[in-house]
């Protein structure tokens, strides 16, 4: 779906995200972090990379009116649709690799489907890390291998197809276990579990799910009006299969949760 190495949204395409993206794909994981890190009420919780902020309003929830959580972003235009969604999560501009915290501060660090893009993953992972209290947990999720992944796959590919560009391999750069064990023991992290979960990603159609792939993710809003429709025809040919009976899209997806 166009290159996204940066993870770089203007603030039209976040509010595409999250009106289509979070709830058709990402929103479902949620609950699985909170449980994953095991939040409980008045803890102390960072969402790195929190986006628009659905993962660190489920913490909140969890840490109730004691507890407190803080959400961080270097993309401006996510941040801004966070900040409308919650006054009671604390909401940071800054990259992950320079956290703006004092050591073991926080009970608990999540970082769902971030850490791919992060110029620095190891010093990232190191920060996480170092704001964490002595007993506290990380909890990463990132994209499972790209052959897991059929569906989004296919999304790729359809971007090859019409224009003839390279897969992005960024999103699931770290779905090769082998290499996601790696960072972690190179970020010096040996106590870790790896999980692997599907979901399923759902769509009102194929020119809904195309679309915000086009206007709500990096700099994908930049196509001009031919070049969208060209997607758009061409998706609905090349992707029919993904069509339920009803003219919905539905398929499973694949990602692994890090316990730390």
């Amino acid at each position: 779906m166009g290159e996204s190495t940066t993870g770089q949204v203007s603030d039209a395409a976040a509010r595409v995200y999250d009106a289509v993206y979070l709830p058709a794909l990402f929103q479902q994981w949620c609950p699985r972090v909170v449980a994953s890190a095991e939040i409980s009420a008045g803890q102390e919780v960072i969402d790195v990379a929190c986006g628009t902020g659905a993962l660190a309003l489920a913490a909140s929830e969890a840490v109730g009116a004691d507890g407190f959580v803080a959400g961080v972003d270097n993309n401006t235009g996510m941040l801004a649709v966070a900040a409308t969604k919650s006054a009671t999560v604390e909401w940071y501009h800054a990259g992950a690799e320079s956290l703006p915290f004092e050591q073991d501060r926080f009970d608990r660090a999540l970082c769902q489907f971030g850490l791919m893009y992060f110029k620095d993953r190891v010093g990232a992972i190191g920060e996480m890390m170092r704001v964490l209290r002595p007993d506290g947990r990380l909890v990463l999720v990132v994209w499972d291998e790209l052959a897991h992944n059929p569906g989004l796959a296919a999304e790729e590919y359809l971007w090859q197809q019409v224009f003839d560009e390279e897969i992005d391999e960024a999103p699931y750069s770290l779905g090769n276990k082998s290499i996601l064990e790696q960072l972690l023991r190179q970020a010096g992290i040996s106590d870790f579990r790896i999980e692997t979960h599907t979901g399923t990603a759902r769509y009102d159609s194929i020119r809904s799910w195309i679309h915000t792939g086009a206007a709500g993710w990096t700099d994908d809003d930049a196509l001009d009006a031919d070049e969208l429709e060209l997607l758009l025809d061409t998706a609905e040919r090349e992707l029919a299969h993904f069509r339920t009976a009803r003219g919905h899209v539905e398929f499973s997806t694949s990602a692994h949760i890090v316990t730390a």
